[in-house]
């Protein structure tokens, strides 16, 4: 089964300080909230999957963002916590025991949209047969993660530096649940982190290590969106009139 993790407890600073009241995940989005349109593309996926999601005990209690989930995506598992993790890798980490280590991990951040079809993607890599692999666009914008490759193949990642022009989008698939969560726990005990962060981009280097292949899908540019500010979301409106 496809597992698909979506941590939702980072931080609504940014859009708590422009005046937004509820968490970014029911931040509305086109008039529907956030997760729902994070959440089109993948509920598309055309194979045996289910969702867990890591979210904030207070986004339940206040906002009952759990109720919204379970809606959106019934059957999901809901882990929640009550204080900030060390990064999107440790949230991720949590749900190690809601997962089958056969499975198959597909990580998605909580406030992008991807607009290439995920099916297609997920196609590709399983046509490879791939170990793992990531989804790629132009950028040298050091906000991002970014990979260097070589014909395709992800030889080493980076996180917040451009070591090459391909920007990570935010979207990672591991093959095996049991080899990704091997590799996590070697990159957390190297203490592989960004000013005390954990993230999942590390991980890929231990795959790479391992010798094997992390397979990178490249989308234009045009197809990724990303909500991590009030500004980005503004502007995914105004384009979105705009068409």
């Amino acid at each position: 089964m496809l597992k698909i993790i979506i941590p939702l407890a980072g931080s609504s600073e940014l859009f708590a300080n422009a005046g937004y009241y509820y968490p970014k995940p029911l931040i509305e989005v086109k008039g529907i909230p956030m997760i729902q349109t994070v959440l089109n593309n993948p509920l598309l996926l055309d194979v045996e999957k289910s969702f867990i999601f890591i979210i904030k005990v207070e986004d339940a209690k206040k906002f009952h963002l759990d109720s919204t989930l379970r809606i959106l995506a019934p059957n999901c598992e809901i882990i929640k916590i009550d204080n900030d993790t060390k990064g999107a890798l440790c949230s991720v980490m949590l749900a190690v025991d809601k997962i089958d280590p056969q499975d198959e991990v597909l990580i998605l951040n909580g406030d992008q949209v991807i607009d290439e079809p995920l099916g297609q993607i997920y196609k590709y890599w399983k046509k490879l047969d791939a170990p793992a692999g990531l989804i790629t666009f132009t950028s040298v914008h050091p906000r991002w993660s970014y990979a260097r490759l070589i014909d395709g193949i992800v030889v080493q990642t980076a996180e917040k530096n451009p070591i090459s022009n391909y920007a990570i989008a935010g979207a990672y698939y591991f093959k095996v649940a049991s080899a990704f969560f091997s590799a996590a726990f070697r990159s957390i005990k190297e203490g592989v982190h960004l000013d005390g962060m954990f993230f999942i981009s590390p991980v890929v280097n231990q795959y790479v290590l391992n010798a094997e292949n992390v397979f990178a899908y490249k989308i234009d540019n045009k197809k990724y969106h990303l909500f991590y500010s009030p500004q980005m979301l503004q502007e995914y409106e105004r384009n979105f009139q705009n068409i």
